[in-house]
């Protein structure tokens, strides 16, 4: 704390005459070159960072809060990385937020170092990667840093939790321990406001609630645990903010309304807890996550079921005998599956956005949080060049591990999403041939080659499309079946026993007539037919939608069976249905229980009979796979011209990396600074222009006295706090009786070979020169205090011309304080938004008025003591 000068004392020597300096007046104090002594009861600047008790238990409490907001983020990430870099985060905070208090820094002093510390030490720390010898960041450390402390929360929601804690996605954990600890003990050592202690922490622990995931983290330690260090940390700080006369009187009142009003607290949670949002247990938990829109469209994919005649025999991509796909580590009839086909839209069977439970596609790292029962296995998957290809990523059971091989390693890896209710994983980079991945998965049992008899299946579903070309058939095929399972295995069976197995044939058999597909067009063909004639495709996409109409949630699987030497050929690709259970659970029908024999094809005499209905033949397509949801029919065409189009010059990602480095690393901060400064400056002006001339005369009159003593504090003068407004006018009006700075001159050197010393020159006496009357009309700080005084203690309600006059002088004062001050001091001043913030503080005159006394009598010649 500053203090203001003393007269000078007429027993000591005499000094050269002369005004102090601009700079030592703001400082407030002697105008010397040699090092001013320290009071004897005034702590030097390391013995003021050494934390007291009182410090040291904010420190204790303001811990254990933040460890506790923190677990939150405990279902958010997978491994204890980030319990390491939040933890050295949060200790790191702790002492900035010490230091800051301590050494009284401004907010953009502690916010610029925590950003230092925040970009230099987050890539040993947390990021780990792109570092020079293990320590040192680089330009990519510093980049992905600052790019996922604004961007990388939305990132980290839409991945699929709990994310593999590896990379820069430790960058969150680390920001949230640095700023949760310099904030909570900051705000707690710099203000004495017991609710403000509360702000930060309660804060934080939103946030981890918030920004979690459908699963509590711990709720006991999050509820109780945080309600309870929380209110033992503000009763401590209440005791200590009471004066030293209260302390200790009145212990067994207080005692007993402490104990009454946590008897009340608790039956009133009690009574009220059953009637609050998230009291039903069975309902589901809404977070920020749940909310947010994934971004992958899955529909821009196409469906794999349309083009399951690649696999088949006779076809022109000849992979009936070929390899397809090369996997070990799993037994013998174990499903691989390519795609879950849950949404069907009158064209075709294709993937959804969201599940059937809400669950989207979310991008997942190399690790993936269990999910489900199973036995684990260890999955090595190879893609055979010529084989296999296309966005969906074949895997096995739930997989909890995805790590990829070859050179296309790092790029499939960056973008694999994955529906953890479906099992399908998209990876928009698309398989071309020659991948190689390993997979961790919990492999649930293989489909039954049977159906059950009775099945506790789910109800409520319902056909998204008019499928009533089905009804006909399906009321021959159920004949007494009983219950929606015992009708859906009633269609089931008749379909593998009735039904004959056809791929289309060759080009000139008599079997090309039946075509691929099944749209609503081709299924009511198919079904209506004297007998059924087809392949997985239609056979599969008949039965979900059966299932649909039956109630029985339903949906369509494309995959392989695994052969016992791992080798998957085109003739184990299958197409199956999965029904969902009472339970929940998705219970597999495996295609051999619905699907008839290849050896059952259908005669050519059944051939006539259909020709007859359908007339004339109509030419297969090409054998490519249709577009799949909400795919536009001209998407080729747009893909094309997108290819032709120029390239957009707003488009950031377009332009090379200096003239990025260039707009977004100093053309558009200095911007945003000046924008910052011309709003921040325009505000005060319009605050000092309204307080002015709005509201009452004495009003008016005080809040243009207070508007003056915030922008000189924004300019480093040191105003008293608490004090009248003559007494704070004495310290404006040193510094405006101050010479303006000048450089150093660089004059002679002394003996040492340092600058020889300035004559020293004597302190004028502020309480002599504040009322003397300027000549020439001066500003003079004394005058407005004077007349603000006038206006606001005397008779009346005063005169709007000695507001106006007041603020006229005021701005003349303030116009003289920043001419005598440098280009710095005066941007720093602009920038400065604590005047907006402040409010009118009451004199010792105004506070004595109103307790019905007069103010105490300041001895003569005393000085002023800033608050």
């Amino acid at each position: 704390m500053s203090r203001q000068p003393s007269p000078p004392d007429p027993r000591s020597p005499r000094e050269p005459s002369g005004a102090p300096g601009f700079a030592t007046a703001l400082r407030g104090g002697a105008a010397r070159r040699r090092r001013r002594r320290r009071e004897a009861d005034e702590p030097g600047r390391l013995a003021a960072a050494v934390p007291t008790r009182d410090a040291l238990v904010d420190a204790a409490f303001a811990t254990v809060l933040v460890v506790i907001a923190l677990v939150g983020l405990r279902t958010g990430f997978l491994g204890v990385q980030w319990m390491v870099a939040a933890g050295v985060g949060l200790v790191l905070g702790l002492v900035i937020g010490h230091l800051a208090a301590a050494w009284r820094w401004l907010a953009v002093t502690t916010l610029v170092v925590l950003a230092a510390v925040y970009l230099l030490l987050g890539g040993p720390v947390a990021v780990r990667d792109n570092l020079i010898g293990g320590v040192l960041p680089t330009l990519q450390t510093v980049r992905d840093l600052a790019e996922w402390s604004v961007l990388g929360w939305k990132r980290w929601l839409t991945l699929l939790p709990p994310v593999d804690a590896r990379g820069p996605v430790l960058a969150l954990p680390w920001l949230a321990g640095l700023l949760g600890g310099a904030l909570t003990l900051g705000v707690a050592r710099r203000w004495s406001s017991v609710p403000a202690t509360a702000v930060a922490p309660v804060a934080l622990l939103a946030g981890s609630i918030a920004l979690g995931t459908l699963e509590p983290a711990a709720i006991l330690v999050q509820g109780t645990g945080f309600a309870l260090v929380l209110v033992g940390w503000l009763v401590v700080r209440a005791h200590r903010t009471r004066p030293p006369v209260q302390n200790g009187a009145g212990r067994t009142a207080r005692l007993a309304t402490g104990t009454g009003l946590v008897a009340l607290a608790v039956v009133a949670g009690l009574l009220v807890s059953p009637f609050l949002p998230g009291s039903d247990a069975a309902a589901r938990r809404e977070v920020v996550r749940t909310s947010l829109v994934p971004p992958l469209d899955v529909s821009q994919f196409p469906s794999p079921l349309p083009g399951f005649r690649q696999y088949t025999e006779p076809n022109p991509a000849e992979l009936y005998d070929e390899p397809v796909l090369r996997v070990t580590g799993v037994p013998a009839g174990a499903a691989v599956r390519f795609a879950t086909l849950d949404a069907y839209d009158g064209l075709v069977w294709g993937a959804a956005d969201r599940s059937t439970d809400g669950v989207p596609f979310q991008q997942v790292g190399s690790r993936i949080g269990a999910r489900g029962d199973g036995r684990p296995v260890t999955v090595s998957v190879e893609v055979v060049e010529g084989g296999y290809s296309g966005p969906w990523l074949p895997t096995v059971g739930a997989p909890t591990r995805i790590e990829f091989d070859g050179p296309r390693a790092d790029e499939l890896a960056s973008e694999v999403w994955l529906n953890t209710d479906t099992q399908t994983a998209v990876v928009p980079r698309q398989l071309v041939g020659g991948e190689r991945y390993t997979m961790s998965a919990l492999l649930p049992p293989a489909p039954a080659k049977e159906l059950p008899e009775e099945l506790e299946v789910a109800s409520g579903a319902s056909t998204p499309r008019d499928t009533d070309v089905l009804d006909s058939r399906i009321d021959a095929w159920t004949g007494r079946a009983e219950g929606s399972w015992g009708k859906f295995r009633a269609v089931a069976n008749q379909m593998r026993t009735d039904g004959t197995y056809t791929d289309g044939g060759t080009p000139n058999s008599y079997e090309k007539v039946y075509l691929p597909g099944h749209a609503v067009a081709r299924l009511g063909r198919f079904v209506n037919s004297t007998k059924l004639a087809g392949n997985d495709e239609q056979y599969a996409a008949t039965l979900a939608l059966v299932g649909q109409r039956f109630g029985i949630p339903s949906r369509v699987v494309m995959g392989a069976e695994a052969p016992a030497d791992g080798t998957i050929r085109g003739r184990d690709v299958h197409a199956w249905v999965e029904v969902r259970l009472e339970d929940g659970s998705w219970f597999p029908i495996s295609s051999s229980t619905f699907v008839p024999s290849r050896d059952k094809t259908p005669s050519e005499q059944q051939l006539l009979s259909e020709e007859q209905k359908v007339g004339a033949q109509v030419p297969p397509p090409a054998g490519v796979n249709p577009p799949s949801l909400l795919q536009g029919p001209d998407q080729a065409q747009n893909a094309t011209d997108l290819a032709k189009r120029k390239k957009n010059p707003f488009d950031i990602a377009a332009w090379p990396l200096w003239l990025r480095i260039l707009v977004l690393g100093v053309v558009l901060p200095l911007v945003l600074a000046a924008l910052y400064l011309l709003v921040v400056r325009r505000l005060k002006e319009r605050r000092r222009r309204r307080h002015a001339s709005t509201g009452p005369v004495p009003a008016r009159a005080a809040w243009v006295w207070r508007d003056l003593v915030a922008e000189c504090r924004s300019l480093g003068v040191p105003v008293p706090r608490r004090v009248t407004r003559r007494e704070q006018a004495l310290a404006v009006d040193a510094a405006l009786a101050a010479p303006p700075a000048e450089p150093r001159p660089k004059g002679r050197r002394g003996r040492n070979g340092t600058a020889a010393e300035a004559p020293r020159v004597p302190t004028p006496d502020p309480h002599a020169a504040a009322y003397r009357p300027s000549e020439g009309g001066a500003p003079s700080a004394a005058r407005v205090a004077g007349v603000a005084d006038g206006v606001v203690f005397g008779p009346g309600d005063g005169a709007d011309e000695a507001v106006v006059a007041a603020a006229a002088g005021s701005a003349e004062v303030r116009a003289a304080l920043r001419a005598r001050t440098s280009r710095w001091v005066r941007m720093r001043s602009d920038a400065d938004p604590r005047p907006l913030l402040s409010r009118r503080e009451r004199t010792r005159a105004e506070q004595a008025s109103r307790r019905g006394r007069l103010p105490s009598l300041r001895r003569r010649g005393a000085t002023a003591t800033p608050a």
